[in-house]
């Protein structure tokens, strides 16, 4: 039995209608594979537990037409007199009271059957619980006889714990938000998919994330459930539901001049369609989308063609007026085997471009090159490959193209999309220059022009101080490249910590977006991220993880390369400042899922994120490891990104035990944060200084001054009070850090208060800063950081509390003495001083007082 997940509001009710004075029972009705039953099995529980004797049956079809046929299980053997309906009564009203009869699929009910459970209903002789199948059978809940409740589908955030409790371990996102796709949050389908999964292999934990690898299909138990609620189908019926297999959703219109309306009007009946406003227009969609997955692993060759052929004459016969129409002719023309144009292709490559379809719009482009058509469609294919990890292949495919006869306007085009693809996918800024000073040609119309200049400002920003790059993102462009310019200044404004003003230019960026780009989805990823770090970096995390998650269900698609990344590193830095170590773990691997040998701009940033979450973790290997792929990753073009990997070493050597290191460490990213204007990881890493140890009150404080955001306020806060070696400061810090929700600074800040208070010689306020430390941590989940692993070690000194570190890592005094750069006689004596104070008579006691390092 899989657990039981969501509905809480539903038991509560039923459990009230079946329990009350006045109560009668209860009929859970809903479509197949909703948890009907699981709902009623958890209610069977409830009542036992209550002191009720439970009578439980099931209808089938074959019952259904044997008089109390369900009942029998329960009923007397010998219902053979001339009133049964009173002899059943009888039998029932001998059980323990209070009495209650349970009936799952009372829609199969046979009439007699219906007329015993009125007969006790009506008398009050028993609380009655149904499930059924909606529009079936209904006299139980239309006569006011029982309290009627409809049961739906899982949401997507029931539906992500059900898997994750089911599988014992966390789902990766994309997983998970496939597996709610496929089954539309139908707990039996999810259960079907995930067993048929596991069994083949496609659902599998890899270092303790469980993902889906491959296509979902259709198999086994899950195909047959599948078939059984298709039932069986009329010619006209399997007709219609073919043709929405392939064009789902489609307009009513064009689906109608296909097939039979009856067909429509029946399939609608059974639930097996949907018909749908969209707009302006009515659209037709399957009822599930594994109907589709099933009726097109059915359908044959020859017929799947011939619908698709159909689908595209019938459209183009309307006129094929909407934006995505070229799209969806172009591609049944392909999968129908008809002839098509390189114009087709070409158009409805960039159609599938605009609309953020990156898989189709590979497919057309791939289409048109096969066909000779490689310099109409090379604008969006290098696009396709940039955003598809093949880099090289795109600067070949555009230098080649470019090498031709081109207009000065389509080189230019060209020249832009090769010049993005060298500076941030290949990281070379030097070639990446030259192609735009090559195609930056007088003559040109003042959009590109400007549009070269809005390139050439994007890459500056991740190369020269921000402040400068931030001034030049105010001179004046044309519409609509002011847009763009604004996004730019948005990004810098980040770096810049200046968080307030960010969210004031993404808005206005957002209300003049539609006004000059009229065909771009909304919303925009790009303006969606920005404010994203934004409300991470700035403190309010809360928000930051509910946008990042809305991100990434919205995000480009599998091929995407900077939206899914910089998400995950969001949740994960959330995740770490609240000190849910498997989360920061688990979001920071997918967030480096596609780093490969030849990683592109934002892979530095997600190797970062992982040694950092590594590092809390305690998984020094994976730590080290992540950061010296990070360290490879590093381009010289990307300066300012890089800047992340030199923030992130100092986790990695604190984790290690390197106390002095990791302090020398922070210090050295802050100063190269300064010297970009980089102040916002500026700040995270002078506090990173500062809890270990260096005094960076003064810079923070000066930062302060033209950063905002509560969280680099706390920084401030922090630092300043660890100098004055102020544990009321800090019990005032915790409270901060803790609004923002960044808790494991707040249990470090009650931790280091702790510690002052005690040896202050106040004993009762540092054992209630004790107690406010431990409440947070009762959340945190194997987080370890150098102030919170020295809570044993309240009266040791500072080089006690690392040489205490490195002896539990396992080094023996002579290695001690040398990272420290000391003599082993000096490590002997802190070791001796240590085992005085803390009461042990050695290492194997050490580690128990101190735990693993």
């Amino acid at each position: 039995m899989w657990p039981f997940v969501g509905r809480v509001r539903e038991l509560q009710d039923v459990m009230s209608a079946l329990t009350e004075p006045n109560g009668k029972g209860a009929a859970l009705v809903g479509p197949a594979g909703v948890g009907k039953t699981r709902l009623a099995d958890e209610v069977v529980d409830r009542l036992e537990q209550t002191g009720f004797t439970v009578r439980r049956c099931y209808a089938t079809v074959a019952t259904s037409s044997i008089p109390f046929g369900a009942l029998a299980a329960m009923l007397p053997a010998d219902m053979r007199t001339a009133n049964p309906l009173g002899r059943a009564v009888e039998h029932l009203l001998a059980e323990p009271q209070p009495l209650a009869i349970v009936v799952d699929d009372a829609h199969l009910l046979d009439d007699a059957s219906i007329g015993m459970l009125h007969h006790m209903i009506r008398h009050g002789h028993a609380r009655v619980l149904v499930t059924s199948r909606p529009g079936e059978r209904a006299e139980l809940w239309q006569e006011g006889l029982l309290q009627r409740y409809p049961l739906g589908d899982l949401s997507r955030a029931e539906s992500d714990l059900l898997l994750e409790q089911a599988l014992g371990g966390p789902v990766d996102t994309r997983s998970a938000s496939s597996l709610w796709s496929a089954s539309a949050g139908n707990p039996l389908y999810l259960r079907e998919l995930v067993v048929s999964g596991r069994a083949v292999g496609s659902l599998r934990e890899v270092e303790g994330i469980w993902a889906w690898h491959g296509a979902i299909e259709l198999g086994g138990r899950l195909g047959e459930l599948v078939q059984e609620n298709l039932g069986r189908l009329e010619p006209s019926h399997r007709l219609a539901l073919e043709l929405l297999a392939y064009s789902e959703p489609v307009e009513l219109d064009l689906l109608a001049s296909l097939v039979q309306e009856e067909a429509l009007d029946d399939l609608e009946t059974r639930a097996l369609i949907r018909v749908e406003a969209s707009g302006r227009r009515t659209v037709v969609r399957l009822g599930h989308p594994l109907y589709g997955s099933l009726l097109r692993a059915t359908c044959p060759p020859v017929r799947a063609q011939s619908h698709q052929r159909a689908l595209a004459a019938g459209l183009e016969a309307t006129g094929a007026r909407r934006r995505e129409d070229l799209m969806r002719i172009a591609t049944w023309r392909l999968d129908g085997g008809s002839p098509i144009s390189l114009d087709l292709l070409a158009a409805a490559a960039e159609q599938a471009w605009a609309a953020r379809d990156v898989t189709l719009a590979e497919r057309l482009c791939r289409a048109a090159v096969d066909a000779g058509g490689l310099g109409q469609v090379a604008y969006v294919f290098g696009q396709v490959l940039m955003h598809g990890r093949a880099p090289d292949q795109a600067e070949a495919t555009l230098a080649d193209v470019m090498a031709g006869s081109l207009s000065a306007e389509d080189l230019t085009r060209l020249g832009i999309i090769r010049s993005t693809n060298l500076y941030f996918a290949l990281g070379d800024g030097d070639a990446s220059r030259a192609v735009l000073d090559r195609v930056d040609v007088p003559g040109l119309s003042d959009e590109l022009r400007d549009w070269v200049k809005v390139v050439r400002m994007l890459q500056d920003a991740h190369y020269y101080n921000v402040h400068t790059v931030l001034e030049q993102t105010y001179e004046p462009v044309v519409s609509p490249m002011s847009v763009h310019m604004r996004l730019i200044r948005s990004m810098c404004l980040v770096q810049a910590g200046r968080y307030r003003e960010v969210g004031e230019e993404i808005d206005r960026y957002e209300a003049e977006l539609p006004t000059v780009i009229s065909d771009l989805p909304l919303p925009d990823h790009g303006a969606l991220r920005v404010r994203t770090f934004a409300l991470a970096y700035g403190g309010h995390l809360a928000e930051a993880e509910s946008l990042s998650l809305a991100t990434l269900d919205m995000a480009f698609d599998e091929l995407a390369f900077i939206g899914p990344t910089s998400m995950y590193g969001v949740l994960s830095f959330c995740a770490r400042l609240r000190g849910h170590g498997s989360n920061a773990l688990r979001f920071a691997r997918e967030a480096c899922a596609k780093t490969a040998e030849n990683p592109l701009i934002f892979d530095a940033i997600a190797l970062s994120s992982l040694a950092a979450a590594a590092s809390v973790c305690g998984d020094h290997a994976l730590a080290q490891e992540a950061l010296a792929r990070a360290e490879k990753a590093r381009r010289p073009a990307w300066r300012n990104t890089g800047a992340t990997v030199s923030v992130a070493r100092s986790w990695v050597l604190a984790a290690a035990g390197d106390l002095r290191g990791a302090a020398d460490a922070a210090m050295a990213a802050a100063d190269e944060c300064a010297e970009q204007g980089l102040h916002s990881p500026e700040a995270v890493a002078l506090h990173d200084a500062a809890r270990l140890g260096v005094d960076t009150s003064l810079r923070l404080a000066a930062l302060m001054s033209t950063m905002d955001g509560p969280l680099p306020a706390a920084y401030a806060a922090h630092a300043t009070a660890l100098a004055h070696a102020a544990p009321t400061a800090l019990e005032a810090v915790a409270a901060d850090f803790q609004r923002t929700g960044a808790t494991l600074y707040a249990a470090e800040a009650l931790a280091s208060a702790a510690r002052l208070h005690r040896a202050q010689g106040n004993v009762r306020a540092a054992s209630q800063a004790s107690a406010r430390q431990a409440l947070l941590m009762r959340d945190f989940d194997g987080v370890r950081t150098p102030a919170l692993r020295a809570d044993g070690l309240t009266h040791l000194t500072r080089r006690q509390v690392e040489v205490a570190r490195l002896a539990t890592s396992g080094l023996t005094n002579q290695q001690i003495a040398e990272q420290l750069h000391t003599s082993k006689r000096t490590v002997d004596n802190h070791l001796h001083a240590i085992y005085g104070v803390l009461g042990v008579t050695g290492r194997d006691e050490l580690r128990t007082v101190l735990g693993p390092s």
